[in-house]
C-alpha cells in the first residue's frame, strides 16, 4: 500500500506518539501491491485522499497511527461512540477495564488507553488537515489550472472536515488544544479558551458556505466527500451547543443553517421529505444508496458518510476496497454474537400442501402451541432421513429443544436452548462476527413504546432488530460485566448486513451473496450525519426561540414519527422540550451524540439519572469536573499543555 510518511508534531502530540499513515491514490480505494511505498508527500491528491482515509479506517491491534496502541480504539467513529455513548443511558462496553477503566459510569482518567483513543484520532485528523491546508495554501504541489481549481474544492473539504473535530473537542473538553494552518509544524499549541475556539470555528465554516454559494455549488454532490449540507450540518450541530462551548444563544443561526439543509434535502423518497423509506436500510449493507451522491429513489439523508467497500466482483472474487474494524463493522460485531440458538431441525413431509411459495418449507402450529417447521421433499428417501434426525432429537431430552421452532429470520427457523441466558444468532443480521461485548442499559430501553408488559413488542420499527425478553434477555442491568451477558440487558442492534432495495425492503437472495457475511469486517458506511438529525435541530432551535414556529417543530418531528412507527403512527399535534429530548434518543441512539446532547440540556451531572449512571446500578449524580474529558498523560508529558479542571 503506498504509504504517506509524514509525522505531524503539532497538537502535543509528540513525534513518537505518530507512526506513518497510510493513503490511497483516490477515493475509489483501488487496491495495490501491499509492498508498494512510494513517497507521495507531493501528490496532492493522494494527499487529500490521506484525510478521508484516517477518518475511514485502521483496523486491529498492529496498525493504529499511534505508536504500542490499540488499533481498534483509534479508528474515528470507534473512538467518538466510547467517548459519546458508553458512559451515557444509551449503551456500556462490558469488557477490557484496564483499557476503559469506569468509563462506564460516566469517569475517565488521563491515563485510560479509551482518554488517548479519541484524543489521539481528533488531533491526528485536524493535524492532517491542517497540514494540506498549509501546504495548498504554500504552493507545495506542482498543479495545473485543473489542479489549482480542485485544490481550493480539496481545500474546502479538508476545512469542514476539520470543523467537524473541532466539534467533538468543544465538546469533550473546557479548554480544548487549538491550531489552524498557521501554526507552525511542530510548534506548540495554545488553549485560548473554548469561546475563542467556538469564534474560530464556526467563523471558517461560515467562510465555506459562502464560498460554495459563490461559486453555485449547493447541489453538486459527490459519493462519500463532504460539502456544503455537510458544513451547514456541522454548523447546526455546533451552534446548537453554543450555550455550553461559549456561552452564546447561537438557536436562530442553529435554526438557519438546519433550514437552509431542509430546504436543499428535504424532499423526494416515499414521505417527500428527503428521509430513506425505512430505518433499518439506514444501516443497512448498501446503506451507501441513502448517501448525497448516490441518491436511491431521490433520497439525500446520509449528508457525511464514512465509506467502506467489500463485495465480489463479476468474477466472485473478494475486493476488498476499504475496510475498518470501526463503523458498520463495530456496530454490528460489538452488539452482536451468537448463543444458545440452533438452527431447527425440520420436521420433514411429502404432502405438497405443506410446500410454501418458496418451495422450501412452512411455519406450522400445533394445536397446544408447539411451534414447528415443516420442509417439504419431493424425494422421500430424503424426506425419510430427514425425519430419522428430527426424530432422534425428540427421543433425546437433552435435544428436543431442537425441534421447536422459537424465532424464524429470513427463511431459517430456530430453536432456543432452554439452558441459555439469552438466545442470540449473528446471522440474524446477516453476519457472522460477533463479540458480545455491549448491552442497553434499562433506562434507555423505557424510551421506547411497548406493546406488553415483558417489553418483547414494540410498534416502533427502530428496535425491530433487538434481542429483548422475546429472547430471553432480561431488561434491567445487574451489572456491566462481561461476565454476566445474557443477564444483564437487552441487545439493542441497530447496524445489519442486509441488502435492502430502493424501497427499503430486504433483498434476501442479494443479501445471501454478499461476502462479508462470512466473517470479518462489513461493507456497510457509518452515517455520520443524517437528515433526521438537521430536522431534529431545527425543532429544538425553535423550540428554543430560534425561529420558525411551533407547528415547524412539530411537523418537523412528525416526519421522524411517520417512518418509525409505519401504520401504528399517530401524528403529536403539539411539542415540547421534553418529547424531543426523548425523540432525539430514539432516532439518533448509538450515533455518537448522547453525551454532548445530555450536557446540553443539563442532564449529565443532576436532573436525570440512568442504569449505573455514577457507578450505582439505580445512578446518582455526577460530579461538574466529568462534563470534561482529561487530556491524556501521554501528551501532557510531552507538550505545555494544561489539564482539564478536575484532574
Amino acid at each position: 500500500m503506498k504509504t504517506f510518511n509524514k509525522i505531524f508534531l503539532s497538537f502535543g502530540v509528540a513525534a513518537a506518539l505518530l507512526g506513518t499513515t497510510s493513503c490511497v491514490g483516490d477515493l475509489d480505494m483501488s487496491p495495490v501491491d501491499p509492498s508498494e511505498k512510494t513517497d507521495v508527500s507531493n501528490e496532492m491528491d493522494q494527499v487529500f485522499a490521506d484525510i478521508y482515509l484516517n477518518f475511514a479506517t485502521q483496523g486491529p491491534n498492529g496498525n493504529s497511527p499511534v505508536h504500542d496502541f490499540d488499533g481498534g480504539m483509534a479508528v474515528f467513529q470507534r473512538a467518538l461512540f466510547t467517548a459519546e455513548c458508553m458512559p451515557t443511558d444509551e449503551a456500556c462496553w462490558l469488557w477490557d477495564p484496564e483499557k476503559f477503566g469506569r468509563l462506564n459510569y460516566g469517569y475517565a482518567n488521563p491515563e485510560l488507553p479509551a482518554s488517548m483513543g479519541f484524543y489521539s484520532r481528533l488531533v491526528i485528523n485536524i493535524a492532517l488537515c491542517n497540514d494540506f491546508i498549509t501546504s495548498v495554501n504554500n504552493g507545495k504541489f506542482n498543479l495545473d489550472e485543473a489542479g489549482q481549481k480542485r485544490a481550493q474544492e480539496y481545500l474546502r473539504q479538508a476545512r469542514i472536515l476539520r470543523g467537524a473535530c473541532y466539534f467533538y473537542m468543544m465538546s469533550f473538553y473546557s479548554n480544548p488544544p487549538y491550531a489552524d494552518e498557521t501554526t507552525p509544524i511542530g510548534g506548540d499549541f495554545s488553549q485560548p479558551g473554548r469561546d475563542v475556539v467556538y469564534a474560530h470555528v464556526t467563523s471558517d465554516l461560515e467562510n465555506v458556505v459562502a464560498e460554495y454559494k459563490q461559486a453555485n455549488l449547493l447541489n453538486d454532490y459527490h459519493y462519500a466527500y463532504v460539502g456544503v449540507d455537510a458544513a451547514e450540518a456541522i454548523l447546526a450541530k455546533i451552534y446548537l451547543n453554543g450555550e455550553v462551548f461559549a456561552g452564546r444563544n447561537d438557536y436562530a443561526k442553529c435554526y438557519e443553517h438546519s433550514k437552509a439543509v431542509i430546504d436543499r434535502l428535504g424532499h423526494g423518497g416515499k414521505f417527500g421529505n428527503g428521509l430513506a423509506p425505512t430505518y433499518l436500510s439506514i444501516f443497512g449493507a448498501n446503506n451507501d444508496q441513502f448517501a448525497l451522491g448516490n441518491q436511491a429513489g431521490g433520497v439525500n439523508e446520509i449528508i457525511w458518510t464514512i465509506p467502506a467497500s467489500k463485495y465480489n466482483d463479476a468474477e466472485g472474487q473478494l475486493i476488498n476496497n476499504l475496510e475498518s474494524w470501526g463503523g458498520a463493522t463495530f456496530m454490528i460485531a460489538g452488539w452482536s454474537g451468537s448463543n444458545g440458538t440452533s438452527v431447527t431441525i425440520p420436521c420433514p413431509t411429502t404432502d405438497p400442501n405443506y410446500k410454501d411459495l418458496t418451495g422450501e418449507a412452512l411455519l406450522f402450529e400445533d394445536e397446544d402451541g408447539t411451534r414447528h417447521i415443516y420442509q417439504y421433499f419431493e424425494n422421500a428417501a430424503d424426506a425419510a432421513a430427514a425425519l430419522a434426525r428430527y426424530n432422534d432429537a425428540n427421543n433425546d431430552n437433552k435435544t428436543a429443544w431442537q425441534t421447536v421452532v422459537s424465532k424464524y429470520v429470513a427463511g431459517v427457523a430456530y430453536s432456543f436452548d432452554p439452558m441459555a441466558n439469552g438466545h442470540m444468532a449473528s446471522e440474524w443480521v446477516n453476519s457472522s462476527e460477533g463479540w458480545k461485548c455491549m448491552v442497553a442499559r434499562e433506562t434507555f430501553v423505557n424510551k421506547f413504546t411497548w406493546s406488553d408488559t415483558d417489553m418483547s413488542v414494540s410498534p416502533d420499527y427502530r428496535v425491530a432488530l433487538w434481542c429483548t425478553s422475546a429472547e430471553g434477555f432480561p431488561v434491567s442491568n445487574i451489572s456491566l460485566l462481561g461476565d454476566d451477558w445474557g443477564k444483564n440487558g437487552y441487545i439493542a442492534k441497530k447496524y445489519n448486513n442486509w441488502v435492502f432495495d430502493v424501497n427499503g425492503q430486504i433483498d434476501y437472495a442479494a443479501s445471501a451473496d454478499i461476502p462479508t457475511k462470512n466473517g470479518g469486517a462489513v461493507g456497510g458506511d457509518y452515517a455520520m450525519l443524517r437528515l433526521s438529525e438537521v430536522y431534529l435541530m431545527a425543532a429544538e432551535a425553535i423550540l428554543q426561540g430560534g425561529g420558525g414556529s411551533q407547528a415547524e417543530a412539530v411537523k418537523y418531528v412528525n416526519y421522524i414519527r411517520e417512518r418509525a412507527y409505519g401504520d401504528n403512527y399517530t401524528p403529536w399535534t403539539s411539542l415540547n422540550m421534553n418529547d424531543l429530548r426523548d425523540e432525539r434518543c430514539r432516532e439518533l441512539y448509538q450515533e455518537c451524540t448522547r453525551r454532548t446532547d445530555l450536557i446540553r440540556w443539563n442532564q449529565w451531572c443532576t436532573g436525570y439519572t440512568w442504569n449505573w449512571k455514577g457507578g450505582i446500578q439505580n445512578g446518582t449524580n455526577l460530579p461538574e469536573y466529568t462534563k470534561s474529558y482529561p487530556i491524556p498523560t501521554r501528551v501532557l508529558t510531552t507538550s505545555s499543555l494544561q489539564q482539564m479542571p478536575g484532574y
